[in-house]
């Protein structure tokens, strides 16, 4: 699943959120159906990552 933000800051922060969870993810380009946020995105294959981003505004694209 790719976890989408608006902003290229969100997406590091949820990265470091992640990896001191030791969550595994990478930081992939966003996919072209959503260009409207940046162009970067969180990958991850990981459900809890949803629980531990929570109060961040993203999106999720499967």
């Amino acid at each position: 699943m790719h976890i989408v933000f608006f902003s290229t800051s969100d997406v590091f922060d949820a990265e470091e959120r992640l990896k001191q969870a030791n969550v595994q993810c990478s930081i992939v380009p966003t996919p072209v159906t959503d260009k409207a946020y940046c162009g970067v995105c969180i990958s991850t294959e990981d459900k809890s990552a949803l629980i531990l981003l929570s109060d961040m505004e993203g999106k999720v694209v499967e």
